[in-house]
């Protein structure tokens, strides 16, 4: 009875929407890159929003997902990836090339059912954070303050604590947390999964001392079913070997060895998450950034990043999707558009040309980006949302006459795409 019990539990961990995601960072002489893959419920749409810089009043104050704080004088220029139903983001970068990620850690202690969440820390430490250490403290700083907590599923209540990959062009920290503890760490380059990593070896510790903060905090059950030591080994196998976006692409549509057909059966184990069967968790959006000369983003703006176009946006340049302004409502529209397709593709086995095609777009944006970031490069933007909703509308033509996937595989999708709605996924 007790391995029987063992056995519901860990099938109901693995299905359950746990918001697994992978974060990479990577600071090299004269450039660096953040790279990251949102992974949620299939059916929660994410948008990204640029937010201009702004003046508050004084002793004015600010409503985050659950909690109201107090509000800073002045919030700095921001790109925001956000769950549509939460205040905070999954990922971001601000004006001053200061990125933020964050992820899911499971820990022995009791979870707080209020607080800042992780999400909400991200946009704050973008919001605040003039450079990686500035956010770093700042994330801290209300983390002791206000503590972390709340519902951060989609689906169903879920709760967690949370781990943050911190960096600018110069500086990258990794902060791990506990309730109100945390242990931070600074490191050249790193990438961070569902699960704490620092023992004894961090900089500096909340508690004044160093003390083994990973085997104190450690839960082990969701940690490993989680499947997070898998993927921070594949994501920690690009960090000595990448060096510009396209290095970067393949690392977020990376796929566990034993995955023949991401579309055909459900990952848990792979930086590219699929969900369906027992796994309950999908990646709904990814974003890459490359600060150089100036900070230049690539985004889906949709999920699955494998058969995802990364579409490029630089920092400050005019505002058109994937990227829009607060409140739009082409926001959640596009991010709906390309699920469709998305869902069409589910259970079928796309052929080698489907990806030779979508390398081929993507190539020769990033050689335009290269070589153009004056004026040319709005005009670019255009084009390549012309060029992915024609790339999407004659693959969508060609889908009917692939083979389909398994049928427990395809139930899964069904009951998720009558939850979303049948005009949003046909």
């Amino acid at each position: 009875m007790a391995i029987e019990r063992l056995s519901s539990m860990i099938q109901s961990i693995i299905s359950t929407e746990i918001l697994m995601c992978d974060t990479i960072g990577i600071i090299k002489p004269d450039q660096a890159f953040f790279a990251k893959n949102s992974d949620r419920s299939p059916n929660e749409p994410q948008v990204n929003e640029f937010y201009a810089s702004a003046d508050h009043p004084a002793k004015s104050r600010l409503r985050a997902t659950y909690l109201t704080i107090k509000q800073v004088k002045h919030t700095h220029a921001h790109l925001l990836s956000r769950p549509t139903w939460l205040w905070g983001g999954e990922m971001g970068v601000n004006e001053f090339g200061v990125c933020i990620g964050n992820e899911a850690v499971f820990t022995k202690g009791k979870y707080a059912r209020t607080g800042l969440t992780g999400m909400d820390l991200v946009r704050l430490g973008l919001e605040r954070g003039g450079d990686a250490r500035e956010a770093l403290e700042v994330i801290i700083r209300l983390l002791e303050e206000y503590g972390q907590g709340g519902n951060s599923g989609f689906d169903h209540k879920f709760f967690y604590d949370n781990s943050f990959l911190i960096m600018d062009r110069a500086q990258l920290f990794i902060l791990e947390t506990a309730g109100r503890e945390w242990v931070y760490k600074q490191l050249p380059s790193a990438s961070i999964s569902n699960r704490l990593t620092i023992g004894t070896d961090g900089d500096v510790y909340s508690r004044g001392e160093a003390y083994d903060f990973r085997k104190t905090h450690f839960e082990p059950l969701y940690s490993h079913f989680s499947g997070s030591a898998h993927r921070l080994k594949q994501t920690s196998a690009c960090l000595a070997t990448a060096n510009n976006v396209a290095d970067l692409m393949k690392a977020l549509r990376v796929h566990r060895e034993d995955v023949s057909n991401p579309l055909t059966q459900g990952s848990v184990a792979s930086p590219c998450m699929h969900a369906g069967g027992l796994v309950g968790d999908h990646t709904t959006a990814s974003m890459i950034v490359e600060l150089g000369e100036q900070i230049q983003v690539w985004l889906t703006g949709s999920s699955t990043a494998c058969i995802s176009l990364f579409k490029p946006w630089v920092f400050g340049r005019e505002v058109s999707p994937p990227v829009l302004l607060p409140g739009s409502p082409n926001a959640e529209a596009y991010w709906f558009e390309r699920e469709a397709f998305h869902r069409r593709a589910i259970g079928h086995t796309l052929p080698a040309e489907f990806y030779q095609e979508r390398d081929a777009l993507e190539a020769g944006w990033i050689s335009v980006s290269a070589s153009d970031m004056t004026g040319g490069f709005i005009e670019l933007g255009k084009s390549v949302i012309e060029e992915e909703a024609a790339f999407y509308e004659r693959w969508s033509e060609l889908l009917e006459g692939l083979p389909r996937g398994r049928r427990g595989f395809l139930r899964y999708w069904q009951k998720k795409n009558n939850a979303l709605g049948k005009l949003r996924v046909s």
